[in-house]
């Protein structure tokens, strides 16, 4: 049986969250969600030889979770990262995104901020050009991030809705950049404070990063990335051009912005 988004969401909520689980890196969802994104039950090595993850222990603000990815190679190793999946085991929505990375970004290293709607492992797993799964896990306490109100008028958000700012952050061997989206990115889960009603989902589900027409990065995700999305990304020293961010919606809309870096 093919386990499809909806059925997986609907597996999930009626699996209790603590059942089977042995550590706090363990979950009874994961099970789930490997079979779901890796189908015939690859092996995935868990170590951070290859790949970390950065995450707090406990959570600020749940809605906006800050996430750090560092991985061990670069792209010009023989052995480069071609895909890196976040995943929060216990979300509505458990697989964050993907990103499909390039040898444009001399390294990476990716960051960005989600929403984390109860205690749970929350995992990062870059699967390298030889087909190999590499896993890192930490263990995060938030709660209600997924359900939590939008921290913007609504109208003024969606009057804000695509733009862009790319930032030139420093880095050791490349050159780190920041893309930031002006987007309410609605999880379907949200009550406006004002009617009582819900808000439908309304998210960014694609960005696709480009250096003069070729690829630097591409990210495909749902409802778990926080309101006014952030994508943090590394471009190798020495490349400079036209940079172009664009960006689709849950719902159709489309968004581009150009930078010469």
């Amino acid at each position: 049986m093919k386990i499809t988004p909806l059925l997986l969401s609907a597996l999930l909520t009626a699996l209790p969250l603590q059942s089977f689980a042995e550590s706090e890196t363990d979950s009874a969802t994961w099970p789930l969600i490997r079979d779901s994104l890796f189908p015939g039950s690859p092996d995935i090595v868990e170590s951070e030889e290859i790949v970390s993850l950065t995450a707090p222990k406990r959570a600020i603000d749940a809605a906006l979770v800050p996430l750090e990815v560092k991985v061990n190679v670069r792209q010009d190793d023989t052995n480069p990262i071609e895909r890196i999946h976040l995943i929060v085991d216990n979300n509505p929505s458990p697989i964050v995104g993907s990103f499909d990375m390039s040898p444009n970004n001399g390294v990476a290293n990716i960051a960005t901020r989600v929403r984390v709607n109860a205690y749970s492992p929350v995992r990062v797993i870059a699967q390298t050009a030889d087909g190999k799964l590499h896993m890192h896990s930490k263990f995060v306490k938030a709660s209600g991030g997924c359900s939590a109100p939008a921290g913007a008028d609504d109208m003024l958000a969606r009057q804000r809705m695509g733009r862009m700012k790319l930032k030139d952050l420093a880095g050791e061997n490349s050159r780190m950049m920041q893309l930031l989206i002006s987007h309410p990115n609605y999880s379907g889960l949200q009550i406006d404070q004002l009617t009582r009603h819900w808000i439908p989902s309304d998210y960014v589900s694609d960005v696709n990063i480009t250096l003069e027409g070729e690829p630097v990065m591409r990210f495909n995700g749902g409802i778990s990335i926080s309101e006014n999305p952030t994508f943090t990304f590394h471009l190798d020293k020495g490349k400079t051009g036209k940079l172009k961010a664009d960006v689709k919606d849950s719902t159709g809309r489309e968004f581009s912005s150009e930078w010469d870096i």
